[in-house]
This record gives structure tokens, C-alpha cells and sequence, in this order.
């Protein structure tokens, strides 16, 4: 259990109480047969504002949730298309092949390593950036010699533009979260819903409390997951660059290719 998650709990507990705490205030203030009187005002009114709380907050959890899948996604196209240029690298000239590799092998562990942890921070390695322009470099400046290695050329500036793509999205991932402003409507919402649950007149106070207290919970549990998946790329449940690990290990042990982007004489693990 990681740290966001446990002030998370903590938070969904003190809201709770907070919320228990407030109706037993109302009680003692306003006795249970003058609130009986307005139920039929405050019956319709509380089921309005209820129904309009879950459909947003069920809307920005489901595009939260979509958002979070879609970065999952574009980290593994990235990934991928990095596995294909090292692939496609096999098939050119011997120094080439070695820088291209190298290149590639320097990157996934760069995005491991360095990029992966600022991330959380909202910014990228300026060394990933050189890395991976270099590998931009290489292989725009490749020259082929035969069709075959005109034919591979072709492949190999095909999984670079689409390793780029994936790149700018995944970056652009990093600014995709929830606007303050409404951060601001869905805690407000959630706090209207939980005092209408005040007002209505139950002669068993501990029943009304503990309808209130699950009515919270249920509340700050959805507002908690909203928070979870709102950005990919913090807190315990995030997108985590086990693609590029799997690269890296597959570069080093299926390819048996070192960091410097040589064959390797040692057998496949």
C-alpha cells in the first residue's frame, strides 16, 4: 500500500466523521418532527440534487478512466515501435547497426531511469530528448545501398514516426487532468448531496447516522478514484514503464545485443 493511498483512506475516514459529525449537529439543533414537516419539499429536492451529483461525477470517472487507459496504451505503442527499430537495425550495415542499437538500448533505459520519475513532476529528460533525437539522426541519414536496404530504410522511418507520435502523446498526456474549476463543482456537489441527508426527520438517530456515513463513503470513494486515475503518471495506481523494461530485456537477452549495440557471444537467458 503506498503513501497516496494511505492518506487517501485517511481523508475517506475524517470525511466521514466530519459528515456524522455535522448531521448530529442538525439534530440537536432541529428536532426530528419540525424536519418531518418540510419532507415533501426536501424528499424531491435532495433525489434532484443526487441524481445530477452522479451523473457528472459518473461522466469524469469514466473520462478519467479512458484517459488513463489511453496513456497505458501510447506508452506501449512507444515501446513497441522501439522494438522495431532495434529489429529493423539488424538488417543494416555493421556501424550502423551498432549506433542504431546502441541508440536504442540508451533510450528505453533512459526512459527506465531518468524520464520515468520526473514524469510525476510534469517534465521530461533533456538527455532522453538528445537520445532521441540521435536516433531521428540516424536514421534519416542512413544511406541504402540496395533495394533491400532501400525497403528497409522505408520500415525503419515508418516505426520512428510512429514511436514520435506516441512520444508527443504521452507528453502531452502530462497537462491532460482535471481543471481546478471543477475539482471545485464535484467537491461542492458532493457536499450538497451529503447535507440534504440532514435534513430528513428519522426518529432512530443512529440508523440516519449511519445512512449518512455510507451515503459519505460511497461519495468520497468515487471522488477518490477520480483523483487515482485523473493523471497517469502519479500516485500508486499509474501507467509504469514496464513496456520499456520488457524492451530492455529482450535487447540484452532474446537479441543478445550489449549497451554498445554489438552481437553478443553469450547465450540467450
Amino acid at each position: 500500500m503506498g503513501i497516496d493511498t494511505l492518506i487517501g483512506i485517511t481523508a475517506i475516514i475524517s470525511v466521514v466523521f466530519l459528515s456524522i459529525g455535522g448531521l448530529l449537529a442538525v439534530k440537536y439543533f432541529l428536532h426530528a418532527a419540525d424536519l418531518k414537516i418540510h419532507h415533501d419539499v426536501t424528499d424531491p429536492l435532495s433525489q434532484t440534487v443526487g441524481m445530477m451529483f452522479a451523473v457528472l461525477l459518473g461522466f469524469m470517472i469514466s473520462n478519467s478512466m479512458q484517459r488513463f487507459e489511453v496513456a497505458r496504451i501510447t506508452v506501449q505503442q512507444e515501446a513497441a515501435s522501439l522494438a522495431d527499430v532495434f529489429d529493423l537495425a539488424g538488417s543494416l550495415q555493421d556501424q550502423s547497426k551498432a549506433n542504431l542499437r546502441r541508440l536504442c538500448i540508451q533510450y528505453a533505459d533512459q526512459i527506465v531511469t531518468e524520464e520515468w520519475p520526473l514524469l510525476s513532476k510534469k517534465n521530461i529528460s533533456v538527455p532522453t530528448i538528445r537520445t532521441y533525437r540521435e536516433i531521428w539522426q540516424e536514421c534519416v541519414q542512413y544511406h541504402p545501398k540496395t533495394q533491400r536496404d532501400s525497403n528497409v530504410h522505408q520500415s525503419l522511418l515508418s516505426s520512428m514516426t510512429a514511436m514520435s507520435d506516441a512520444r508527443r502523446l504521452r507528453i502531452e498526456a502530462l497537462h491532460n487532468g482535471l481543471p481546478q474549476t471543477l475539482w471545485w463543482v464535484l467537491i461542492m456537489g458532493g457536499l450538497a448531496t451529503i447535507v440534504f441527508t440532514y435534513f430528513f426527520g428519522a426518529k432512530n438517530t443512529k440508523l440516519q447516522v449511519i445512512m449518512t456515513g455510507m451515503v459519505t463513503l460511497n461519495i468520497s470513494l468515487n471522488v477518490f478514484l477520480l483523483y487515482t486515475f485523473n493523471d497517469p503518471f502519479i500516485g500508486d495506481v499509474m501507467v509504469r514503464p514496464t513496456a520499456f523494461e520488457t524492451d530492455l530485456m529482450m535487447f540484452q537477452s532474446q537479441w543478445q545485443v550489449d549497451k554498445q549495440g554489438h552481437d553478443s557471444v553469450r547465450p540467450a537467458q
